[in-house]
């Protein structure tokens, strides 16, 4: 998983690194998803595990059908080569015969059936591995777009405290060059000023660089759908795996007991053979039906260990899934209280931004009509921006947390 997750992040970095700053139509978050599933090496392979439990699915179905062999062999005597084609009754030095072979089995102790049913199995596991694999990208691929965002609504919030100080900058420049104000308050705005263009280099970014490719990180979210616990594990593959790793436990059981049940198969034969040593005379057809029946009678209760064996193998995967059940209520429950904190945490974050933009505009005015000091809009700037960085990252954890609801619910 681990290598899945660093595989992920380097494909976003390249992906959102060639899309997400350029000027272009928005990337979406499900087209973002689509892509990072087209490239992920780690859903590749376990596609391709997927198919080949599916043909190992279908090797085990042919135990059911007939089944047609050609036996061959021949020999030659080194110590008398003279002796190749000699009269009929007298000794020839080579021997060979050609055999074919049809065989069907009738009763296995339910062995084939038990081998199929075990083989389907791990096709399931194999299906329900790549779900819990697809589910880790959708997470994942989530994470890195919204922080993408994330990132974007930072800049954009650094862009506009670069103008909102800008903007006062210039008036006060205008009123120092009138000499209606002191050299200390030009010199205080002119500090805010050039903290604002660092705060656009520390961000990587120039303020002017185009960042409009990907949702807004205050885009309003879907409703999101609350399921039950019951619906939820459905969903979930990994406890889907538990269902099948039983029933797979189960066939186990009834393959080991197979090999103490009677067996039974039938074949046909034919083919010609000279016989041993040959004489010369004529090789002829020979055609040959047989039944084969195996009764095991003894073991030294082989069979009873043997059974309460895996009957103890059933139970270790019954527990795992009461185990499964246990995380992933856990897990719900988790997603469900992160969904209501960060639902108020953004409807603060929300009502605080609008109370730093009216201090701003009231202080910013009044220093502007004489009546506060440039220490008072030097700290409604500053509650601003603290206001707008809580909003963005209320926004990310809104997102996130949403993301982790539908991971939990397979979604």
């Amino acid at each position: 998983m681990k290598e899945m997750k660093t595989q992920l992040i380097l494909f976003s970095l390249l992906l959102l690194g060639s899309t997400a700053w350029a000027q272009q139509p928005c990337l979406s978050q499900d087209a973002y998803r689509e892509k990072v599933e087209a490239y992920s090496q780690i859903l590749k392979q376990q596609k391709l595990k997927t198919l080949a439990s599916s043909e190992a699915r279908k090797i085990a179905h042919t135990g059911f059908l007939p089944k047609i062999d050609v036996n061959a062999d021949g020999t030659l005597n080194m110590s008398d080569l003279s002796a190749w084609n000699e009269p009929v009754g007298e000794y020839r030095n080579h021997t060979y015969q050609g055999v074919f072979v049809v065989s069907q089995p009738l009763y296995t102790g339910g062995a084939l059936n038990a081998q199929h049913q075990i083989a389907k199995a791990d096709e399931k596991l194999n299906q329900l591995n790549e779900e819990l694999t697809l589910d880790q990208i959708h997470y994942q691929s989530d994470a890195v777009y919204w922080n993408a965002s994330a990132s974007k609504a930072m800049l954009q919030a650094a862009d506009k405290y670069q103008s909102i100080v800008k903007q006062q900058y210039d008036i006060i420049q205008d009123r120092f060059d009138d000499g209606m104000i002191s050299r200390t308050d030009l010199l205080m705005i002119s500090t805010r000023l050039k903290e604002a263009e660092l705060l656009n280099i520390l961000m990587g970014e120039a303020p002017n660089t185009p960042v409009d490719s990907l949702y807004n990180i205050g885009m309003i979210s879907a409703p999101v759908r609350i399921l039950p616990l019951e619906d939820v594990l459905q969903r979930r593959a990994d406890y889907a795996s538990t269902e099948v790793n039983i029933m797979k436990s189960q066939a186990q059981r009834k393959a080991a007991l197979s090999q103490f049940n009677p067996q039974l198969n039938m074949y046909f034969s034919g083919g010609w053979a000279t016989a041993t040593p040959n004489l010369g005379y004529d090789v002829s057809f020979n055609p040959i039906v047989g039944v084969n029946l195996n009764i095991p009678i003894f073991r030294w209760g082989a069979r009873f260990k043997t059974n309460r064996q895996q009957k103890a193998y059933i139970g270790i995967q019954k527990l795992q899934q009461s185990y499964m059940t246990d995380n992933i209520n856990e897990e719900l429950s988790a997603a469900l209280t992160k969904l209501t904190e960060t639902e108020s945490q953004v409807k603060t974050a929300k009502e605080n931004m609008s109370l730093a933009n009216e201090n701003l505009d009231l202080a910013t005015f009044s220093y502007n009509e004489g009546k506060a000091s440039m220490v008072d809009v030097l700290s409604a700037q500053l509650s601003w921006t603290q206001a707008h960085t809580n909003l963005i990252n209320a926004y990310l954890a809104e997102k996130m947390a949403v993301a982790e609801y539908k991971k939990v619910t397979s979604e």
